[in-house]
């Protein structure tokens, strides 16, 4: 035990702090609705089309699937750094270290995202559109809002919990009105007509719903700090993912609806809401639409921060990142150190990206789903080798279900590697080559630690 280990010990994160709802309300705040449906239905029409609702739809069966497998290994052992310690166990220091790499790295380069759209829209609801194009102006406002986030989930689990309760009713509460007042201007609420699908491109098409969909495994990152950690992150995650399926099909086809595909389509990346809201709500809806994808994006880089601060935390606990990254505020009792690097790293990998290129930021995106899709296919293939020899009773949950879960995203890694181009691509290889390098020069748990 390291002397860092040592002085932690007796300290822990706050337990029994949230419950259900709170649980799901970041479990939902994660996956920042409204600026995922902001920037990827656009995106969507000109993949496949009217298709873009059944898209969302279908992409969030293999997600699901995914969801039952975190909660079959929860309730086996619920740890903080949820998929990091299950692969450990299940394929060795190696491979588990790598997937914890891999989730940390997926979490920093959707910080620059998250931060840079914030501060576009703080200035767009300003009316300081030259601010909005500024790089200076956005990578200055964007650090500002990442320290904040920061500071907010540093101060306890339970103020950001209150937060995300606060900013996830005022951004589904303007989706609902958009939605609504899309049907009505429309005339209609029916089925789109399937016959024009975009330009066809499918497998791109899942990826952005993934995309969209990531988040809900922060109900489980917050195990430790939840009550009856074996059993609510399940039923928050699951119900989570019902309530966005329901949220971003009806907002995706009133859309579709109201603007017609081929629309849509010719918005591409651009963010559609912006684009439709002011003719569809007024000047004033189109601000009410531009601050609800501002809180999207705020309270995913608060979300976004929680979840891994708490896997560099359990990492550390099991040496495969420095002892330091155990600390736990012994006032707030939330992760120290892993929560103020993390922060800073964002700070920094954000201010460059920003300053420097647009088309890191856009290849980001993609490279993001690839590296969420790698985590995502690992959980699910650790399921039967973590249960091994314990199938007996629940082969469904333990072999069946990981089974279809991993040939998913098998299925889709193979094909995005043929589809996506060479920017995720390279992001992806550098990411995991930095990690690979950092992994194995930590040492590995002497015997009989790491696996407490």
């Amino acid at each position: 035990m390291t002397t860092t280990d040592s002085r932690s010990r007796g300290r822990s994160l706050r337990k029994d702090a949230l419950g259900l709802s709170s649980s799901t309300a970041i479990g939902i705040a994660s996956t920042a609705p409204a600026y995922s449906l902001a920037v990827s239905v656009g995106l969507l029409a000109g993949y496949v089309g009217a298709a873009a609702p059944v898209v969302l739809a279908v992409s969030a069966i293999p997600v699901f699937l995914v969801v039952l497998c975190f909660r079959e290994l929860n309730r086996a052992e619920p740890d903080c750094g949820t998929t990091f310690p299950w692969t450990e166990k299940a394929f060795g220091i190696g491979v588990g270290r790598m997937v914890g790499w891999t989730t940390v790295m997926a979490c920093l380069l959707v910080m620059s995202n998250l931060a840079q759209v914030a501060a576009i829209y703080t200035y767009l609801l300003l009316g300081l559109d030259g601010a909005a194009d500024s790089r200076l102006a956005k990578a200055g406002l964007g650090v500002v809002f990442i320290l904040l986030m920061a500071v907010l989930a540093y101060r306890g689990i339970r103020i950001a919990a209150t937060t995300q309760f606060i900013l996830l009713t005022i951004e589904v509460l303007a989706l609902l009105w958009f939605a609504v007042n899309a049907f009505i201007e429309a005339g209609t609420v029916s089925i789109p007509a399937f016959s024009e699908t975009g330009d066809g491109s499918w497998v791109a098409a899942v990826l952005v719903a993934i995309f969209v969909y990531w988040g809900w495994d922060s109900s489980f990152s917050i195990n430790e700090e939840t009550r009856d950690p074996r059993r609510i992150p399940a039923i928050a995650a699951l119900v989570a993912n019902g309530f966005l399926v329901v949220l971003y099909v009806v907002v995706a086809w009133a859309a579709v609806a109201y603007a017609g595909s081929a629309a849509l389509g010719d918005i591409a990346d651009d963010d559609f809401f912006a684009v439709l809201s002011n003719e569809l709500l007024g000047t004033a809806g189109g601000k009410l639409l531009v601050a609800a994808v501002l809180v999207s994006a705020l309270a995913s880089t608060q979300t976004t921060i929680l979840p891994t601060a708490r896997t560099m935390l359990s990492m550390a606990r099991r040496d495969a990142f420095p002892g330091q990254f155990a600390r736990i505020s012994s006032r707030y009792q939330t992760p120290t150190v892993s929560t103020w690097v993390f922060a800073g790293t964002s700070v920094v990998v954000y201010a460059s990206l920003v300053l420097t290129s647009d088309d890191v930021l856009a290849d980001s995106v993609a490279a993001v789903s690839l590296l969420v899709s790698l985590y995502y296919l690992a959980t699910a293939a650790a399921v039967p080798v973590y249960f091994a020899g314990q199938w007996s009773g629940r082969i469904l949950q333990r072999v069946v279900v990981p089974v279809v879960a991993a040939a998913s995203f098998v299925g889709v890694l193979v094909l995005s590697v043929i589809d996506v181009g060479a920017g995720p691509l390279i992001v992806v290889a550098v990411v995991l080559v930095i990690g690979a390098a950092i992994m194995f020069s930590m040492k590995p748990p002497a015997e009989g630690e790491g696996r407490q």
